[in-house]
């Protein structure tokens, strides 16, 4: 991964302090074998857009960033990363707001010493030639709502979960399947309306793999 955070974060209430060093390991990105049924329509777009795809996201601001800083594990403020401060451990690049033009779905891991592997996601589109977010969102932890593909299908915005049910802006942690190995995920669809993201579809599903790793591609940093 290659986010180089410049504070300690602790979840589960571990005490950690908050010290602008670390550099975070993250999951590996397994290829799963997926069932028709189970694979995006189209999760890249057909025309690239040399646009988006030239943004170096290792060395751009990502605000709201979460800080578990607190030594109780209770208080969680957010932070914003400046440039060369955070990057992505996965991105997948495609149509989601309808307008033909790429946009780009960032996630982070979030960095901590505890056991919980939470994401962060940012969606970016362009805007007069720069990077803008128009969406950012917090995941849940493996099986409990945790990351497992965000991409663009049609026009619109594809985000996945593992777990029955998990919806971004819904309960994520219950804690009904081992983290390890979730056994469904959940495919949820949304409209861009022009200012937010309009939940259009849900749809639970079979985890082929058992495993709770994200299947989104890598990121690769510019040379």
């Amino acid at each position: 991964m290659n986010i180089k955070i410049c504070f300690g974060i602790g979840i589960i209430g571990l005490s950690l302090a908050a010290a602008f060093c670390s550099t975070s390991a993250r999951r590996g990105n397994q290829s799963l074998g997926q069932s028709d049924r189970d694979k995006p329509i189209s999760a890249v777009s057909p025309t690239p857009s040399p646009a988006i795809r030239s943004v170096d996201f290792d060395n751009i601001s990502y605000p709201n960033f979460p800080d578990y800083s607190d030594p109780n594990g209770r208080k969680k403020k957010y932070v914003t990363l400046k440039p060369g401060e955070g990057g992505p451990n996965f991105i997948n690049y495609g149509d989601i707001t309808g307008d033909g033009d790429e946009d780009a779905m960032v996630a982070m891991g979030i960095d901590n010493h505890g056991s919980a592997i939470p994401d962060y996601v940012y969606i970016f589109t362009m805007d007069t030639g720069k990077p803008k977010i128009i969406w950012d969102f917090e995941t849940g932890d493996r099986a409990d709502g945790g990351l497992r593909n965000v991409y663009a299908d049609n026009g619109k915005l594809v985000i996945e979960l593992f777990g029955k049910d998990r919806v971004i802006g819904g309960q994520l942690y219950r804690g009904d399947e081992g983290l390890c190995c979730p056994s469904s995920f959940t495919r949820t669809r949304y409209k861009w309306t022009g200012n937010r993201f309009e939940e259009i579809s849900k749809e639970v599903l079979e985890n082929p793999s058992r495993d709770a790793n994200p299947v989104m591609p890598h990121y690769e940093p510019k040379k």
